[in-house]
């Protein structure tokens, strides 16, 4: 992948995860698991992480290897195809604790740090 087209992939996780960002800012863990829109919002933009995630070049992730990227590109899989069956309790931790790792990579690759 050129240069180009891996910073136009990580402009779209930086979307995905402010989105996410904003999905639950100021919702609590109740309000998110009663609402199947914020469910919804959030699992897509997982998913869309996920799927560009399997884009981005070997050297990035090896750059990174802090960045749990097989588990990422899983989440994606586990979220396309059993989203039925997802934990809301581990969607809610992802979404207000575990992403912010991956967005200060994205942002020091993106040249934003």
């Amino acid at each position: 992948m050129n240069e180009q087209r891996t910073k136009v992939v990580l402009k779209h996780i930086l979307e995905d995860l402010l989105d996410v960002d904003s999905f639950v800012q100021g919702v609590s863990q109740k309000e998110f698991e009663a609402s199947p829109l914020l469910k919804k919002a959030v699992s897509m933009s997982l998913i869309n992480i996920g799927e560009l995630t399997r884009e981005l070049p070997d050297s990035l992730k090896h750059r990174n290897p802090h960045i749990p990227w097989r588990s990422i590109i899983g989440l994606r899989n586990r979220a396309a195809h059993g989203y039925h069956t997802l934990d809301t309790e581990i969607m809610w931790n992802i979404a207000n604790f575990e992403l912010s790792d991956l967005e200060r990579v994205v942002r020091k690759e993106l040249g934003l740090l």
